[in-house]
Protein backbone atom coordinates (compact mmCIF):
# COMPACT_ATOMS: atom_id res chain seq x y z
CA UNK A 1 0.00 0.00 0.00
CA UNK A 2 2.97 2.29 0.39
CA UNK A 3 5.38 3.66 2.95
CA UNK A 4 5.17 6.57 5.40
CA UNK A 5 7.72 7.97 7.83
CA UNK A 6 8.15 6.36 11.24
CA UNK A 7 6.78 9.54 12.84
CA UNK A 8 3.30 8.72 11.43
CA UNK A 9 1.12 6.52 13.66
CA UNK A 10 -2.21 4.87 12.89
CA UNK A 11 -4.88 6.41 15.14
CA UNK A 12 -7.99 4.81 13.69
CA UNK A 13 -10.09 3.56 10.83
CA UNK A 14 -13.55 4.64 9.72
CA UNK A 15 -15.60 6.04 6.90
CA UNK A 16 -14.01 9.49 6.81
CA UNK A 17 -14.71 9.99 3.10
CA UNK A 18 -18.49 9.51 3.53
CA UNK A 19 -18.41 6.80 0.84
CA UNK A 20 -20.70 3.92 1.89
CA UNK A 21 -18.88 0.68 2.44
CA UNK A 22 -15.43 2.28 2.35
CA UNK A 23 -12.98 2.01 5.23
CA UNK A 24 -10.38 4.76 5.46
CA UNK A 25 -7.22 5.03 7.51
CA UNK A 26 -6.34 7.99 9.74
CA UNK A 27 -2.75 8.64 10.75
CA UNK A 28 -1.17 11.28 12.99
CA UNK A 29 2.31 12.73 12.96
CA UNK A 30 3.72 12.13 16.45
CA UNK A 31 6.05 15.13 16.14
CA UNK A 32 3.70 17.79 14.78
CA UNK A 33 0.14 16.64 15.62
CA UNK A 34 -0.88 16.68 11.93
CA UNK A 35 -3.71 14.35 10.85
CA UNK A 36 -3.86 12.63 7.46
CA UNK A 37 -6.67 10.50 6.02
CA UNK A 38 -6.04 7.83 3.41
CA UNK A 39 -9.01 6.63 1.34
CA UNK A 40 -8.71 2.91 0.71
CA UNK A 41 -10.53 0.95 -1.97
CA UNK A 42 -9.73 -2.60 -3.11
CA UNK A 43 -6.69 -2.71 -0.83
CA UNK A 44 -5.17 0.38 -2.42
CA UNK A 45 -4.77 3.96 -1.25
CA UNK A 46 -6.84 6.01 -3.70
CA UNK A 47 -6.39 9.48 -2.19
CA UNK A 48 -4.83 11.28 0.76
CA UNK A 49 -6.17 14.32 2.61
CA UNK A 50 -4.71 16.53 5.32
CA UNK A 51 -7.13 17.29 8.16
CA UNK A 52 -4.85 19.86 9.77
CA UNK A 53 -2.84 19.92 12.97
CA UNK A 54 -3.98 19.67 16.57
CA UNK A 55 -1.73 20.28 19.57
CA UNK A 56 0.05 17.23 20.91
CA UNK A 57 -1.71 17.72 24.25
CA UNK A 58 -4.86 16.44 22.45
CA UNK A 59 -4.86 12.64 22.21
CA UNK A 60 -7.27 10.54 20.18
CA UNK A 61 -9.75 8.85 22.52
CA UNK A 62 -11.64 7.05 19.75
CA UNK A 63 -14.02 7.20 16.83
CA UNK A 64 -17.76 6.73 16.60
CA UNK A 65 -21.01 7.89 15.04
CA UNK A 66 -21.43 10.99 17.24
CA UNK A 67 -23.02 13.13 14.53
CA UNK A 68 -25.32 10.47 13.12
CA UNK A 69 -25.60 6.90 11.94
CA UNK A 70 -22.88 5.95 9.49
CA UNK A 71 -20.49 8.74 10.47
CA UNK A 72 -16.96 8.29 11.82
CA UNK A 73 -16.32 11.21 14.12
CA UNK A 74 -13.24 11.64 16.31
CA UNK A 75 -13.15 12.17 20.07
CA UNK A 76 -10.07 13.93 21.45
CA UNK A 77 -8.97 14.44 25.07
CA UNK A 78 -6.66 17.15 26.36
CA UNK A 79 -4.18 15.38 28.64
CA UNK A 80 -3.47 18.61 30.55
CA UNK A 81 -7.05 19.63 31.37
CA UNK A 82 -9.14 16.45 30.96
CA UNK A 83 -11.37 18.20 28.39
CA UNK A 84 -13.08 16.10 25.70
CA UNK A 85 -13.94 17.37 22.21
CA UNK A 86 -15.78 15.65 19.37
CA UNK A 87 -14.77 16.52 15.80
CA UNK A 88 -17.24 15.80 13.02
CA UNK A 89 -15.52 14.27 10.00
CA UNK A 90 -17.19 14.00 6.58
CA UNK A 91 -15.93 14.10 3.00
CA UNK A 92 -12.35 13.82 4.30
CA UNK A 93 -12.64 17.14 6.17
CA UNK A 94 -12.95 18.22 9.77
CA UNK A 95 -16.28 19.87 10.37
CA UNK A 96 -17.63 21.32 13.56
CA UNK A 97 -16.22 20.55 16.98
CA UNK A 98 -18.12 20.44 20.24
CA UNK A 99 -17.05 20.23 23.85
CA UNK A 100 -18.10 17.11 25.75
CA UNK A 101 -17.02 18.42 29.14
CA UNK A 102 -14.03 17.43 31.21
CA UNK A 103 -12.96 15.01 33.91
CA UNK A 104 -9.94 15.19 36.16
CA UNK A 105 -6.62 14.28 34.61
CA UNK A 106 -6.27 11.47 37.17
CA UNK A 107 -9.07 9.65 35.26
CA UNK A 108 -8.08 7.43 32.36
CA UNK A 109 -10.35 6.60 29.47
CA UNK A 110 -11.31 2.96 29.59
CA UNK A 111 -13.38 3.17 26.41
CA UNK A 112 -16.60 4.61 25.15
CA UNK A 113 -19.67 3.67 23.18
CA UNK A 114 -21.89 5.97 21.22
CA UNK A 115 -25.39 5.65 19.90
CA UNK A 116 -25.99 7.93 16.94
CA UNK A 117 -28.65 10.56 17.49
CA UNK A 118 -32.12 9.30 16.70
CA UNK A 119 -34.44 10.91 14.17
CA UNK A 120 -36.26 12.70 16.99
CA UNK A 121 -33.05 14.38 18.14
CA UNK A 122 -31.77 15.19 14.67
CA UNK A 123 -28.12 15.40 13.84
CA UNK A 124 -28.14 19.16 13.36
CA UNK A 125 -28.66 19.95 17.05
CA UNK A 126 -25.04 19.15 17.89
CA UNK A 127 -26.18 16.91 20.75
CA UNK A 128 -23.44 14.90 22.38
CA UNK A 129 -25.64 13.51 25.14
CA UNK A 130 -25.49 10.04 23.62
CA UNK A 131 -21.81 9.64 24.44
CA UNK A 132 -21.28 7.11 27.19
CA UNK A 133 -17.86 6.82 28.73
CA UNK A 134 -16.57 3.82 30.58
CA UNK A 135 -13.93 5.37 32.76
CA UNK A 136 -11.74 4.11 35.56
CA UNK A 137 -9.88 6.38 37.94
CA UNK A 138 -6.51 5.36 39.19
CA UNK A 139 -5.23 7.28 42.19
CA UNK A 140 -1.58 7.55 43.05
CA UNK A 141 -0.33 4.66 45.13
CA UNK A 142 -3.45 2.55 44.94
CA UNK A 143 -3.92 -0.74 43.15
CA UNK A 144 -6.19 -0.88 40.15
CA UNK A 145 -8.49 -3.42 41.75
CA UNK A 146 -9.38 -1.21 44.70
CA UNK A 147 -9.76 2.04 42.76
CA UNK A 148 -12.02 0.94 39.91
CA UNK A 149 -15.17 3.07 39.81
CA UNK A 150 -18.19 1.76 37.94
CA UNK A 151 -21.86 2.60 37.81
CA UNK A 152 -24.78 0.71 36.34
CA UNK A 153 -26.42 2.66 33.52
CA UNK A 154 -30.01 2.55 32.37
CA UNK A 155 -31.82 4.21 29.48
CA UNK A 156 -32.90 6.98 31.85
CA UNK A 157 -29.35 7.78 33.00
CA UNK A 158 -28.29 11.29 32.01
CA UNK A 159 -24.87 11.08 30.38
CA UNK A 160 -23.63 14.62 31.13
CA UNK A 161 -23.00 14.10 34.89
CA UNK A 162 -20.87 11.08 34.03
CA UNK A 163 -18.38 13.39 32.38
CA UNK A 164 -17.75 15.37 35.51
CA UNK A 165 -18.75 13.22 38.51
CA UNK A 166 -17.20 9.91 39.54
CA UNK A 167 -19.96 7.32 39.98
CA UNK A 168 -19.70 4.66 42.69
CA UNK A 169 -21.51 1.36 43.04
Amino acid sequence: MGTVGLNWQIVGVGDFSSMPGETDLMMRNANTGAFEVYDISNNQVTAAFSLGTVGLNWQVAGFGPMNGAGTSDMVLRDVNTGAFEVCDIANNQLGTTASLGAVGVDWQLGGFAADPPTGSMGSADGSTSQLVQAMAGFGAGSGTGESLNTAPLSAETSQQPLLTTPQHV
